[in-house]
């Protein structure tokens, strides 16, 4: 009898769920988990439909939101589990593992920086910054975590002039629900880079402009209810005054795009986010010096700190961009070249390319 009414009851909320799904009008973006949703393939004889009708239907699950939420506060208040799905909380910061250290992916990193490298002039001033990501100011004894030492020795072995930040950071230079670092409190960065590269570092004030409703990439996987935080763009006259050049987005013209503050990924305010190249002038300089930076994401917020102190800065990214595209752009004599990426890139390098 008691086998019958779970039976029943399980049919019950099938039924139940198949028919609100069929009712509910699709939603197109997922604003929990800041992405497009999956939309119904068009029929094909192939495992990959079936696949791709497999991620719709998860996507379009009635109250989809509400059961991830439930399953997410189970695990951590009821369970007592120090992660779900890989997504940690720990004294109001939301962390995600990266575990275990990609040796592989290491040496890739170094290959593909050698490969940068080789497209410089001996003229180049050349240097390396690794950005820890935020799961090196954790408590250790608590989750898995990559060999940070390791890493950090593997790339001494590039000869190139290092600016170790390491004890320089701690947990509040990060966001709480994010990956990235905070550029508000980024000014200390920009005086170790200036005693390592040779620029003359300087008190520069900045107007801090706040978004008060930023919620970080992590929010989303999180799946539990934590306080918005506050995102800072710092702007003064060489910031404002500057000149911009996206390959992608030649309409923009300025340092922020103020149209990403209410997109999926607020961050993407500095520098327009993903963008594989882009060329800085700053005409009021005192200087004629020029920086080239090979960069992640978290090279976004910095690069406007460094305007001060230089006539052209380039960006280039990687990720998006081969060597034997950027050479379209860029001619490599005199300038000083930063090669600055997070410790995240070095153990996931094949999002790199040669």
């Amino acid at each position: 009898m008691k086998s019958k009414i779970v039976t029943i009851v399980f049919a019950l909320y099938i039924f139940f769920f198949s028919i609100l799904g069929l009712l509910l009008k699709d939603e197109i973006i997922s604003t929990s988990e800041r992405r497009k949703l999956k939309t119904f393939p068009s029929f094909e004889f192939s495992s990959e439909y079936i696949n791709e009708v497999d991620k719709y239907f998860l996507d379009h699950f009635p109250l989809r939101d509400t059961f991830r939420s439930i399953k997410a506060n189970f695990n951590y208040q009821v369970l007592r589990k120090l992660d779900n799905n890989d997504i940690y909380l720990k004294d109001g910061y939301i962390f995600k593992k990266e575990y275990p250290t990609n040796i592989a992916s290491i040496n890739n990193f170094m290959k593909i920086l050698n490969i940068n490298k080789s497209k410089l002039s001996s003229n180049n001033n050349v240097y390396l910054m690794i950005i820890p990501d935020k799961n090196y100011y954790l408590g250790k004894e608590d989750f898995l975590y990559i060999d940070y030492d390791y890493i950090y020795k593997e790339l001494d072995k590039l000869n190139i002039k290092s600016i170790d930040i390491r004890d320089l950071m701690e947990l509040d230079d990060y966001y709480k629900t994010d990956t990235h670092w905070r550029q508000e409190r980024l000014d200390k960065v920009v005086k170790r880079m200036s005693q390592v590269m040779n620029f003359k570092y300087n008190d520069i004030s900045y107007h801090e402009n706040v978004y008060d409703n930023f919620y970080g990439g992590y929010y989303s996987e999180a799946s539990v209810n934590v306080p918005s935080e506050k995102l800072f763009y710092l702007t003064n006259c060489d910031i404002m005054n500057a000149k911009v050049w996206y390959l992608e987005n030649e309409e923009l013209t300025s340092v922020y795009n103020l149209d990403n503050l209410d997109s999926f990924d607020s961050y993407e305010v500095y520098l327009d986010g993903a963008s594989s190249y882009i060329e800085i002038t700053n005409d009021n300089s005192s200087t004629d010096r020029e920086l080239v930076i090979f960069r992640d994401s978290f090279g976004s917020s910095i690069t406007p700190l460094l305007i001060n102190y230089y006539k052209k800065i380039t960006l280039i990214d990687n990720r998006y961009i081969k060597s034997t595209n950027y050479l379209d752009y860029i001619t490599f004599d005199k300038q000083d070249v930063l090669f600055m990426y997070s410790t995240l890139i070095v153990n996931n390098s094949v999002t790199l390319k040669g």
